[in-house]
């Protein structure tokens, strides 16, 4: 991956209206000071990896694949997919296989 390739995306809540309204948000450097100073950001990073229909797969995100629903973690280096509590799984393992359905945030997609 290029280092120009690095992005983000932001869930942030809206302080305008002071209601618990998350939004995602690609993150730029004219972004970052001001989202810094935001309460509840949680800021997830892009995999470098991409789903079957060319999404770009970012930590958070939820992918379906062999049946099964996973969640898109990073943990000790590496991009792994998350289920059932278990990590064991690389997530470069199930490209370009997989499909995302939704994120971690979203209310309405069950693990």
């Amino acid at each position: 991956m290029h280092i120009n390739n690095i992005k983000f995306k932001a869930l942030f809540q809206e302080i305008a209206t002071n209601k618990d309204v998350w939004k995602f948000s690609t993150v730029n450097t004219k972004d970052v000071d001001f989202l810094l100073y935001r309460q509840k950001s949680e800021w997830l990073q892009f995999t470098g990896l991409h789903d079957r229909h060319k999404q770009d797969i970012f930590e958070g995100d939820l992918l379906k694949w062999n049946c099964a629903i996973f969640e898109v973690i990073y943990e000790h280096g590496s991009f792994k997919a998350l289920h059932d509590g278990n990590s064991d799984l690389f997530l470069w393992y199930c490209i370009p296989d997989c499909e995302i359905i939704g994120s971690k945030f979203d209310k309405n997609v069950k693990m």
